[in-house]
């Protein structure tokens, strides 16, 4: 964490409070935040701690290292004795998502209803989807939109892949980290494309509203982000804001 010295610390939820006023943040999904591998449950241990003291925190979405197949599973049970577990998530490996042992570990997934994050970049848009073709029962949220590559023009590219993976009908989006990835270019009509493109080809009933804090530190605010959502999607009903800022990620996660 020493290159990224603006988050080279620990947060702590007064912080995310004070980030967050005037947002009207009701409900957190707390997410792996960065711990290393195999230090997923205790991470998630320690958010459980909090809930005590902030109601607000409804889930958590865990860090798995799924590179030891099935053998994962007494991780994973330990895992779901957190009653607040709602998905998880780990670092996606080219084809080795494909293999039997990993979809094995998918179908562990599915059956105790939690949710999978599809962590990738356009370029491994086309492997997300070969997964989610092989786990029809399975839940899967794209992570960040699937980190576009804003500054090198990479929308085409993206376009495409976003095209493949949205027409699978158990994928959901969230909408979140374009901020942090179009750095000094992140101004409305730069993000414009790429939130409009997720809302035509997801659909208001498959996207989720993310903050992204406090990664969006880096190049910005979470009232920033939150304003520019709120400008890129002005021309939506309330009906359909409502469903991206809340209610989908109650149905998603089981909330």
């Amino acid at each position: 964490m020493k290159n990224v010295p603006a988050i080279n610390r620990s947060f702590s939820l007064n912080d995310f409070q004070e980030a967050t006023k005037g947002a009207n943040v009701g409900n957190i999904i707390v997410i792996k935040s960065g711990a290393a591998t195999g230090l997923g449950g205790e991470e998630a241990r320690w958010v459980s701690s909090l809930i005590k003291s902030n109601p607000r925190i409804k889930g958590i979405v865990a860090n798995l290292d799924f590179s030891k197949g099935l053998e994962v599973s007494d991780n994973l049970e330990m895992l779901t004795k957190l009653k607040m577990l709602k998905g998880i998530r780990c670092t996606f490996l080219n084809n080795s998502h494909v293999s039997e042992s990993f979809i094995s570990v998918m179908g562990l997934l599915a059956s105790n209803n939690l949710t999978f994050d599809l962590l990738v970049s356009p370029n491994k848009l086309e492997n997300a989807t070969k997964l989610v073709k092989k786990c029809p029962e399975n839940i899967f949220i794209l992570d960040h939109m699937g980190n576009p590559d804003i500054n090198a023009g990479g929308f085409h590219f993206w376009k495409e892949g976003i095209n493949k993976l949205a027409a699978m009908p158990n994928v959901n989006c969230k909408v979140s980290g374009i901020v942090t990835k179009a750095g000094k270019k992140r101004d409305i009509e730069t993000l414009r494309p790429y939130v409009e493109h997720v809302i035509d080809k997801f659909g208001p009933n498959r996207l989720v509203y993310g903050g992204d804090w406090s990664v969006v530190l880096l190049v910005s605010s979470y009232l920033d982000w939150f304003t520019a959502f709120e400008k890129l999607t002005q021309n939506l009903t309330e009906n359909e804001k409502l469903k991206i800022y809340q209610q989908n990620a109650n149905r998603i996660y089981s909330l």
